[in-house]
């Protein structure tokens, strides 16, 4: 790192009180790749190009972080094509327009290393079975991965699909996991699409289940197991590596009908999809319905996904893109009661699909969400069932001003096996601070053993004190305290 100053941000944000905020709570936001949907704008082929897909992502990354988002789901993996320096899979043409074009750039490596710096957790969302439609401008789809992979494809009602029965495409994914798992500094792994497509009945895989059948003599429980066997082998190449990333997924909205919904809708398991299974087996650390409904097709299902999580985590996940008026026109009210009734019924978080509504800032929805529900940072739940030991406090934490900032340092903390180790910064009028609760805590998962905060117009007196932060979200015990006097004299 060449200045430490360079990778601090602003992770200071308002201090009025908002009781009803847990500080303990997943902010997820997908940001999509197909057709550039989210980012990029447009292929590179030039350095130019690519400072202006870094300059795009860097200003996505800054604002959510602003919002005191604290996690993003990019999408990694498309359709048969990825956005990293792969030796499997080819780069997405969304990403790179001329082949073999300035590979030393590798956009994961770049978005990981941005989020990080801004304290968000950075999670690569792979989509598993599509492999895009038959024909791409109106000529046959000539991908090379479609072409490497024939022996494990389906064709489907105009698309092909890598087929969950056949033992190969679960090799061939956990291949592609594997390779980011152990290549890059990930925070976790995000599942799209891990379920058999829309109107699966006439899906053909009638030889695939004659010739695999593993003693399972009904074909829906059998294309089930199929799934969770992708699943559970994701999820195990994943700990063998690195025990801290997690693996989640994004599943359909409902898993199974209620009886007092009387609304059409499909589920999960219609799907041959049971991330209840991957929850109660451990084989998840979380799982992301993808709530995309308002009014009977929300709220009741909150309650059932919330009895389905078996001390895992739950969370919902919202149509935020239906705030557009051509998407659904919804109100950025209709999104906050959501994130509310979420939060009273005991889920862990929201995720919200897509990122540009939010970076548009349509309907005024991220400032709602940054001087409302969001106002204070979160913390991610801590991943208890795969590690609880906290780690060390900082020590000698020291605090002076300049110019308009005051500046706390301290010394590093060091880890097991030199993992990272993040800190968070907790300040109060009182002592001992109290870090249950939301508002005193000020910066969330600071990379650097330094942070900065503006100073305030009216002085005033704090205790200032950090924790550390490990992978698993484990947090120490707080460091001694600091009291300073701020502020700016008029």
């Amino acid at each position: 790192m060449k200045h430490p100053f360079l990778s601090i941000l602003f992770l200071f944000c308002a201090f009025t009180i908002f009781a009803q905020a847990p500080k303990q709570e997943i902010r997820a936001v997908w940001i999509a790749t197909n057709y550039g949907l989210d980012w990029p704008s447009k292929p590179y082929s030039t350095s130019d190009e690519i400072n202006n897909q870094q300059d795009e992502i860097i200003e996505m990354i800054d604002q959510l972080s602003k919002a005191n988002f604290n996690m993003v789901f990019i999408q990694t993996r498309i359709r048969g094509d990825v956005i990293y320096n792969s030796k499997i899979e080819p780069v997405s043409p969304y990403i790179r327009s001329v082949e073999n074009t300035w590979s030393k750039y590798d956009p994961l490596a770049f978005t990981i290393e941005e989020c990080h710096k801004r304290g968000l957790e950075c999670h690569a969302w792979l989509v598993t079975y599509p492999m895009g439609s038959e024909k791409v401008k109106g000529e046959d789809n000539q991908s090379p991965s479609l072409k490497r992979n024939k022996d494990k494809t389906k064709r489907h009602k105009g698309e092909f699909y890598l087929d969950p029965g056949n033992p190969k495409t679960n090799d061939y994914l956990v291949s592609l996991i594997k390779e980011i798992v152990k290549n890059y500094d990930i925070d976790g792994i995000h599942l799209d699409y891990v379920r058999y497509p829309d109107q699966s009945s006439d899906f053909p895989d009638d030889n695939t289940y004659k010739n695999n059948k593993r003693g399972i003599s009904s074909k829906t429980e059998w294309r089930k197991d199929n799934i969770n066997r992708l699943v559970y082998g994701v999820y195990e190449v994943v700990k063998l590596h690195k025990p801290w990333v997690q693996v989640s997924s994004s599943v359909i909205g409902f898993y199974d009908k209620l009886p007092n919904v009387t609304r059409k809708h499909w589920t999960a398991l219609s799907v041959s999809q049971d991330p209840e299974n991957w929850l109660k087996t451990g084989k998840h650390d979380f799982v992301v319905p993808m709530m995309y409904y308002s009014d009977d097709l929300y709220f009741p299902f909150v309650s059932d996904w919330k009895n389905r999580s078996h001390g895992r985590y739950m969370v919902s996940g919202l149509g935020v893109f239906k705030i557009g008026e051509k998407d659904g026109n919804w109100s950025t009210e209709t999104i906050k009661e959501q994130i509310r009734y979420s939060r009273e019924k005991g889920l862990n978080g929201n995720a919200f699909y897509r990122a540009k509504p939010l970076i548009a800032n349509t309907k005024n929805i991220l400032t709602e969400l940054k001087n409302d529900l969001y106002k204070h940072p979160a913390l991610l739940p801590p991943l208890t069932w795969l590690d609880s030991i906290p780690p060390l406090p900082p020590i000698q934490l020291g605090a002076f001003v300049s110019g308009i900032f005051l500046y706390l340092n301290w010394l590093h903390v060091r880890q097991w096996q030199d993992e990272p180790v993040y800190y968070n910064v907790y300040r109060s009028e009182t002592w001992p601070i109290d870090t249950s609760k939301a508002e005193n805590l000020v910066a969330a998962r600071i990379p650097t053993r330094m942070a900065f905060l503006p100073l305030e117009k009216e002085i005033k007196g704090y205790y200032y004190a950090v924790a550390s932060y490990d992978r698993f979200h484990n947090e120490s015990v707080l460091s001694r305290p600091v009291y300073f006097v701020m502020g700016l004299e008029k």
